[in-house]
């Protein structure tokens, strides 16, 4: 299930949904810097997409893209 991994956490749960899987989300953050605002997005998978892990990542602007 690596198609999940960078997709937004709604995203990732609509795929899981459409498989009838139903995961436990787990969240985890920077511990240097920490960022407050940003969408939740999967980084890590286990157990065939049974577990997903989220953090949170600032969202990409025109400006960050250059």
């Amino acid at each position: 299930m690596t198609e999940l991994l960078g997709l937004t956490l709604d995203q990732a749960l609509e795929v899981c949904a459409q498989r009838g899987i139903e995961p436990t989300v787990q969240y985890t953050q920077a511990l240097r810097h920490p960022v407050q605002n940003g969408q939740y997005r999967v980084v890590r998978v286990q157990d065939g997409g049974k577990c997903l892990t989220c953090a949170r990542v600032p969202e990409l602007t025109e400006d960050m893209d250059q």
